[in-house]
């Protein structure tokens, strides 16, 4: 098995504003940072690409800091872009080893396919996957 991509829905966001302005929240920014400390064994991450919205930014800057790369904006996972569908087809053109930090619905469809069942994916859920085959298949799924 080749190095597996990951999906990553940002941290818990404030509301309110301007939807592609608001920040993460510092518990979302804790929780998420914990969580990268538990699974850092785990994420064998060379790549961050992010939507270019403030809240997934800060998540991809947090998961950068903690990998040691550099995070990219990606428009094509902006909020409200694509689907699940085509959020496996752009992990699938990234490569083994990249992290995309996106949105829900879009993480959420795209791991209900993997996964074959609907998954809660709930901010700062990091899920890796095997996209080596025909068919995208999960291996794990973590949350804060």
């Amino acid at each position: 098995m080749t190095a597996p991509v990951f999906l990553v829905r940002h941290a818990e966001a404030a509301g309110g504003g301007r939807d592609a302005d608001r920040p993460l929240t510092a518990a979302g920014r804790d929780a998420f940072s914990d969580l990268l400390g538990m699974l850092a064994p785990r994420l064998l991450v060379t790549r961050v690409l992010s939507s270019p919205f403030r809240r997934a930014r800060e998540t991809a800057e947090i998961l950068a800091s903690a990998t040691g790369v550099e995070a990219e904006a990606d428009d094509e996972l902006a909020s409200g872009r694509t689907g699940g569908r085509e959020l496996l087809e752009r992990a699938r053109e990234a490569g083994p080893g990249t992290a995309l930090v996106g949105h829900n619905p879009e993480v959420a469809e795209a791991l209900t396919i993997a996964a074959g069942k609907p998954m809660p994916t709930s901010p700062g859920t990091v899920a890796a996957l095997d996209l080596s085959g025909d068919a995208p298949r999960l291996l794990w799924f973590r949350s804060p």
